[in-house]
């Protein structure tokens, strides 16, 4: 994998603490003693190599999607599924190949996972969105201003793995702002809104330490991977916003519902906290079936500011 120039130029600089006209002008006489036949990129390769400075550092490195930066060859990382994309097919030297494309996140952001290896391709059946995943040997690379992961025939895979949780995911690609009106299905928004309807919360028992729903046994409750436990109560919150073209049911699971109703447990103090309050929410728009109609699974939610929202309007 080639990097980019100013990656390499960057790389070189921090690790020798030399000049960035010194390391130009080293590259510079290595393109003239190969007369041209490589790339300033390839010409600054090979100066990092001189130099004993290490492109692509081979130690896994545990990381959140926020650190990913291109030339990562040993990334671990645990995050959360929000969209599984159709397999694609292609050949290549005349054989079939296959490609996954997955959209995951965690706390500090969202990315795309390339899958390549046909062995990890065929476990994708068994994923679904919310699942957890966790990614061993991957590697980094840039795509159109974004850092994608990319898996090999090294890498490896884990579907919900043992005492690994993701909070709050933090939308950070894919994510358009629009009106409610203009939203389609698959599509990750971001919408300014008014919070005209909420339903009661409802609650479900959870593990306080994985956050997976338990079930209630001879008197005890008891985590598949924690035994019995002491559960947490998790809110589920169903509200619809409107912003003037149109409205739409949000659901918002798990961290998104205790922030949003901060704990409280009187719903008519809910009510009257919430209704009538503009929101910016980010989610994927999906389609409720069963009643025909398009709705928002929330990944973020943050109080809108007015101000914010009329100069919107101002420049749109």
């Amino acid at each position: 994998m080639i990097l980019g120039y100013e990656t390499i130029m960057g790389k070189i600089t921090e690790s020798t603490g030399l000049p960035r006209s010194d390391i130009e002008l080293r590259v510079e006489q290595k393109l003239k003693e190969l007369q041209g036949l490589i790339s300033k990129e390839g010409a600054a390769h090979i100066v990092a190599n001189l130099l004993d400075v290490k492109l692509f550092d081979s130690t896994p490195k545990i990381l959140k999607i926020n650190n990913l930066q291109e030339g990562l060859n040993s990334v671990t990382l645990t995050a959360r599924i929000m969209n599984i994309y159709e397999i694609r097919s292609f050949q290549k030297n005349n054989q079939n190949r296959r490609v996954a494309n997955i959209l995951i996140g965690d706390e500090t952001g969202t990315t795309r996972l390339v899958v390549w290896d046909e062995i990890l391709i065929n476990e994708i059946s068994k994923m679904k969105e919310g699942d957890i995943l966790k990614l061993i040997n991957a590697q980094s690379r840039p795509n159109n201003g974004n850092m994608e992961l990319h898996l090999g025939n090294k890498a490896q895979l884990i579907i919900n793995p043992p005492n690994e949780n993701i909070g709050e995911i933090k939308i950070t690609i894919m994510s358009k702002r629009k009106h409610i009106k203009d939203i389609k299905e698959n599509e990750f928004v971001e919408l300014y809104g008014t919070v005209v309807q909420i339903f009661e919360p409802r609650f479900y028992n959870a593990c306080p330490v994985c956050s997976k729903k338990v079930m209630e046994q001879d008197g005890h409750f008891s985590c598949v991977e924690h035994n019995i436990i002491t559960p947490n109560k998790v809110p589920i919150v169903n509200l619809v916003m409107d912003d003037s073209t149109d409205n739409i049911r949000v659901t918002l699971f798990r961290d998104l519902a205790v922030k949003l109703i901060n704990n409280e447990q009187d719903f008519e103090k809910i009510k009257k906290d919430i209704l009538g309050k503009q929101l910016m929410v980010k989610g994927k728009v999906n389609k409720n079936e069963m009643f025909n109609r398009i709705e928002i699974m929330a990944n973020s939610v943050e109080d809108a500011n007015p101000e914010d929202i009329l100069k919107e309007l101002e420049n749109s």
